[in-house]
């Protein structure tokens, strides 16, 4: 089983990249030719990711060249390459690096800087970018600044429950500071679920709506002392939340300066900030206050994951369809398993950390085609379950099945199957089982899959009714099985650019979940 959903992931990542298209696409709607990078915040014998993306909205380019003047930064910094499909020399202060279109176009170029030890926080410098691009010409100026280094962490995980409809006081909101030096102010946001939206009204937090809530703080955070928030920080639940699924919620802190660093390259959209009073953290210091701009110098530690765990009784009662068919040694026949969401909350498959349906095949048969939404599964077997990279893969006993979009009550979905008939000596038969978290009804989660000897025959999937486990009938088509599964054609033009703007996600913190999985350290408020 996949300990960490990925369907959950991408979900999470989803709010991210709505933020980011909201406030970045303008930008260069106009543009024939252009340069997009990061200004950067680097401390003393630190290192900081940069990135560079030469792209055309209008061109599918075929050949970039870049040229960077790094005579400013060697002063204090050096600067390693850290991308693939760049060929680069050096000649004194000049980094010249040629890349030709691949698959997804011009990838970008992702570099580090590493700041000496003896490097001075208030230096600064600009790395000059020349980039030329099948004839056009486009240049970019980034901003290289010695910032000094603070480390706000916080727990990787946290979780709670509540029940649809109420406004729960969100946990996980801790920070500690577990750098050397004391931190100036702190930016907190929440990216929450859309079930679970931030439901405040302080003065200095900012809520734009369905993406994000911004806080920002002025307390000097001191070395080595944990932070709680004067009042939690409220989120409803929606009152169509289904009973046993999770939310999740995610919860990250920046420096201001490394913050007013994104919102300068990828402005928020405008937010309405609240009319109550200020949230504050319950510590203060008097410490003086720096003349110098801080960095974060360990960003993956600065992330929280907060699950709800929906209560009440607004649940889904999935329910499992079997399916028989007729053979004899040496043929090959088709079942089409799947089940039936009686209601009456909808499923949002892609909450779902395990399978949505586990089926077993029948003994003395082989799986020897797959529905592509099927993986060999086992439960408590080594390998762990992996629905995408081993999709459709034929020959296992056991697979588990994931779906796609909102399955509402009536909804059916089915997953073919063709089994070969490899030895038979009369009716044999293995089970198909549902598991969302929250069924009220266990008795219809599981139904048979039979092949019996015979002449073959069209086979018909079977349609469970409520009570029951899998009886026959006439069965469901298709379901909801297109929903989010396929994908939208991307072309060149814009891919380099998409490419190195989620590789910076990433590497500036944005990509919340995807980090906190890395993390190894904890802290002790």
């Amino acid at each position: 089983m996949l300990k960490h959903s990925a369907r959950r992931w991408l979900a999470g990542l989803a709010v991210t990249g709505a933020l980011v298209a909201a406030s970045a696409t303008p930008a260069y709607a106009d543009d024939t030719f252009e340069v997009a990078a990061w200004d950067l915040l680097v401390a003393p014998d630190h290192v900081a990711y940069g990135y560079i993306a030469a792209y055309s909205p209008e061109v599918d380019l075929k050949k970039v060249t870049l040229d960077l003047d790094l005579s400013q930064v060697d002063d204090f910094a050096t600067l390693d390459v850290a991308t693939l499909g760049w060929d680069c020399d050096q000649t004194g202060a000049n980094l010249h690096c040629v890349a030709e279109a691949g698959e997804y176009g011009i990838p970008s170029f992702d570099y580090y800087l590493n700041a000496k030890s003896d490097a001075k926080p208030g230096q600064k410098a600009e790395l000059a970018v020349k980039a030329v691009g099948d004839g056009m010409t486009a240049s970019r100026t980034v901003s290289v600044t010695v910032a000094e280094g603070v480390d706000l962490q916080s727990e990787p995980e946290d979780s709670f429950a509540a029940k649809p409809g109420a406004t729960a006081g969100l946990v996980g909101t801790v920070v500690r500071n577990s750098g050397p030096e004391t931190a100036h102010g702190a930016v907190l946001r929440l990216q929450s679920d859309y079930f679970s939206p931030y439901a405040g009204n302080f003065s200095n937090c900012e809520n734009v709506e369905g993406l994000a809530a911004i806080c920002t703080f002025d307390t000097d955070l001191v070395p080595g002392r944990s932070y709680r928030l004067s009042t939690s920080l409220p989120v409803k639940v929606d009152k169509e939340a289904r009973t046993g699924s999770e939310l999740y919620n995610y919860v990250d802190w920046w420096t201001k300066d490394d913050w007013a660093l994104v919102a300068n390259e990828y402005p928020v959209p405008p937010g309405a900030p609240g009319t109550g009073g200020k949230l504050s953290l319950v510590e203060e210091s008097s410490a003086r206050q720096s003349l110098v701009p801080q960095t974060d110098v360990e960003k993956w530690n600065s992330f929280t994951e907060v699950s709800i765990t929906v209560l009440g009784d607004n649940t889904a009662d999935l329910a499992a369809a079997g399916a028989t068919a007729t053979g004899r040694v040496g043929d090959k026949v088709k079942v089409s398993p799947g089940f039936t969401n009686l209601g009456p909350a909808t499923v949002e498959t892609w909450r779902e950390q395990g399978p949505t349906l586990v089926v077993e095949v029948p003994k003395g048969t082989t799986a020897v085609e797959v529905s592509e939404e099927c993986a060999p599964y086992a439960k408590d077997g080594d390998q762990p379950w992996d629905p995408f990279e081993h999709a459709g893969e034929p020959g296992a006993a056991l697979y588990g099945c994931i779906s796609f979009g909102d399955l509402k009550k009536g909804d059916t979905h089915s997953y073919d199957f063709m089994l070969k008939i490899d030895e038979l000596s009369g009716e044999t038969s293995g089970k198909v089982n549902t598991q969302i978290a929250g069924d009220p009804q266990v008795a219809n989660n599981e139904a048979a899959l039979v092949v019996k000897l015979g002449d073959p025959a069209p086979t018909t999937p079977a349609t469970p009714t409520p009570g029951t486990s899998g009886e026959p009938g006439t069965g469901g088509g298709a379901g909801q099985g297109g929903g989010d599964g396929g994908s939208l054609p991307i072309t060149g033009a814009a891919t380099g650019l998409i490419a190195g703007i989620g590789a910076l996600l990433v590497a500036a913190g944005i990509g919340g979940y995807v980090v906190a999985r890395r993390r190894k350290t904890r802290f002790v408020a």
